[in-house]
């Protein structure tokens, strides 16, 4: 069970992620991916409620929509396309909070879990591609050119989620194994935990 500060902690940090990155599409030599996606399935494995996923999506929106209002996103506008990402983020939100779920089964499981989770991403930039092809380019929409459109631009979402779940979640587990290696040689020693 998650104590109230790691809870605070958790969103704070995932926040910050998401205000520092998001004011930008894109990861450039001057800035670090979005965070959004990352942010999602983090939010779901460490913070879980739906109170939070709300939370999430509204800030997210809000920054995209000062973002593109004001023009800082080059060539970036609103369209409803951008209603699909909101299954997306639940896609992502729901594979955090499965994957944190998988725990009671051991670190070794949960970490597959967790790499499985990961592949969330494929079906949630699918759901962010397919909206954009087919509400933003014009007819006639194909599969053919749906795959043209993913592979354009799913590198760039992938590469942003890696880029911040990979890090964050190598620690979670790095923690978790020397607090589990700790907690045996206690038992070893005779000590109560």
């Amino acid at each position: 069970m998650k104590t109230v500060s790691q809870k605070i902690t958790s969103v704070v940090l995932l926040s910050l992620m998401v205000l520092a990155t998001q004011s930008h599409h894109f990861m450039s030599l001057y800035h670090f991916p979005p965070a959004a996606f990352a942010a999602m399935f983090l939010g779901g494995f460490f913070l879980k409620r739906p109170a939070w996923f709300i939370y999430f999506v509204l800030l997210i929106a809000l920054i995209d929509g000062l973002t593109i209002s004001l023009g800082a996103a080059l060539g970036a506008y609103f369209s409803w396309s951008y209603l699909f990402m909101l299954p997306a983020y639940g896609v992502l939100w729901s594979a955090g909070y499965w994957a944190e779920r998988q725990k009671k089964l051991g670190l070794v499981q949960q970490l597959t879990a967790t790499l499985i989770g990961f592949l969330s991403i494929f079906l949630a930039e699918a759901m962010a591609s397919g909206s954009f092809y087919v509400m933003k380019t014009p007819l006639p929409h194909s599969a053919i050119g749906f795959m043209n459109y993913y592979l354009t631009w799913s590198y760039q979402s992938i590469d942003s989620f890696l880029f911040w779940a990979l890090p964050v979640m190598f620690v979670y587990y790095a923690v978790r194994a020397v607090g589990g290696v700790m907690q045996n040689n206690h038992r070893q020693d005779g000590i109560k935990p």
